[in-house]
């Protein structure tokens, strides 16, 4: 075989296709990844929201107030005292490090709460059974929700590190049970809303993207 002909064999084998394993492309990728900022005194929560609200009161006082000097001295009484709330407000705050998980995983989690908490269904009456007209309703299950709940928590929460940045990164379920017990509403609220934003934005990001975009350079 001549020099050409050899050159020629290098390039096409360089340009012929590989071959790749789906399976370990699917488990190698990455997934998206969130912090959650929660204050878990809600005392102190409460009183920093009444003085915003009085702050307010203060600030139109003083823009119509004809004893200026007393308005002015009552706005900065109230945002001293907010300042002081809100240091001690960032001493109670944590930090809950979230990643996303494959939906495959979703479902599976799902399942197993339906294992522990099997779907029950609402008994027809007889007319409808006579009509032909039966249709089957699942009876809710607080429960089961609470479980699959529990769950999600479980799987996507991976990190949370206190005000002084010390760290817990090992949640078994009764440690997720109790927490999700006792946790402040607002912050159930906050990381609930972010475990579904994980699984919801980059799909809608995908689907809504434009070819412009996802064009090779």
């Amino acid at each position: 075989m001549s020099d050409e002909e050899e050159i020629r064999k290098a390039v096409d084998e360089a340009k012929a296709p590989g071959t790749f394993n789906i399976v370990e492309v699917l488990q190698d990728r990455s997934y998206p990844e969130t912090t959650v900022d929660v204050f878990l005194d809600e005392g102190l929560v409460y009183r920093a929201a009444i003085l915003d609200e009085e702050i307010k009161v203060a600030e139109n006082n003083l823009a119509s107030s004809k004893n200026s000097a007393k308005a002015k001295a009552r706005l900065e009484d109230l945002t001293t005292k907010r300042e002081s709330i809100r240091e001690d407000l960032f001493k109670s705050m944590h930090t809950f490090y979230l990643t996303g998980i494959p939906e495959g995983k979703r479902e599976q989690i799902y399942a197993d709460a339906k294992k522990k908490y099997p779907v029950e269904y609402v008994p027809n009456n007889d007319l409808s059974g006579l009509l032909g007209n039966a249709t089957k309703e699942e009876k809710e299950s607080p429960e089961r929700d609470n479980l699959f709940t529990d769950y999600l928590w479980q799987a996507h929460i991976k990190k949370i590190v206190n005000n002084d940045g010390d760290e817990q990164t090992d949640f078994s379920y009764s440690t997720i049970s109790s927490m999700r017990h006792n946790l402040p509403l607002s912050a159930m609220i906050l990381i609930n809303e972010a475990i579904e934003k994980l699984r919801s934005a980059s799909a809608l990001f995908t689907i809504s993207t434009g070819e412009d975009f996802l064009a090779k350079p």
